[in-house]
């Protein structure tokens, strides 16, 4: 990405757009500090261990819930780091293809597969996050793909992680004894969109396209 930006664009626009990334990235930063502060303090302190915490107690437990995540995100930073082979933009989405497949799984079978149990769900997002994030740590650290080049693609893998995780969700939920199944009524969840969103979507699609043959030829 860097790359196109400096070798298009001119002098003044890649300061702008090194401007805006920076922004970008604290603004994010910020927003995900927020957001693991509020559900921790609130969701998980509150109400499993302290329900009857003074809010003087809360704001600070947020603060300390604050900090340990920023130490977190600096370690992991550093881990990061240390990854060879890859390019900055390889290793984010690398390290997001290990996270997504649990979570994509259990949101196309939660939709689209009404058999689908409520222990199948969480074993994908407990059993099936921990299985990918390791087969993940074995490819960015331990056996590294620059070295050992029997390893698919990540992204390749991440697709390989869904098919797996998808066939455990399948057998789990057929073997459930005890189900609770989908009860969501998909005709008011999932309504005919309208001519506009057709139509935005139509043209996303083409720009996206065009976007690629562009550089592509480049």
């Amino acid at each position: 990405y860097m790359t196109m930006v400096t070798n298009l664009f001119p002098v003044g626009m890649v300061g702008l757009v090194l401007a805006v990334l920076t922004a970008a990235l604290i603004s994010t930063v910020g927003s995900a500090l927020n957001a693991l502060s509020t559900v921790f303090t609130m969701d998980i302190y509150v109400k499993k261990f302290r329900p009857l915490a003074s809010q003087k107690e809360i704001i600070r437990t947020g603060h300390v819930v604050t900090v340990a995540g920023a130490l977190i995100s600096v370690i992991i930073t550093i881990a990061i780091d240390s990854i060879k082979g890859l390019n900055l933009f390889n290793v984010f989405q690398s390290v997001l293809g290990f996270i997504a497949p649990p979570m994509a799984a259990v949101f196309l079978f939660g939709i689209f597969w009404k058999r689908t149990t409520t222990m199948a769900a969480n074993m994908a997002l407990t059993l099936g996050t921990a299985f990918s994030m390791g087969v993940g740590i074995l490819y960015l650290w331990v056996f590294p793909a620059e070295k050992y080049t029997a390893w698919p693609h990540f992204m390749m893998l991440s697709f390989y992680l869904f098919v797996i995780i998808s066939a455990g969700m399948i057998l789990v939920s057929l073997w459930d004894k005890h189900r609770q199944e989908c009860t969501l009524n998909m005709k008011k969840v999932m309504e005919k969109p309208t001519k506009s969103v057709i139509l935005a979507w139509a043209l996303l699609a083409i720009v996206m396209v065009g976007l690629y043959l562009f550089f592509n030829g480049h």
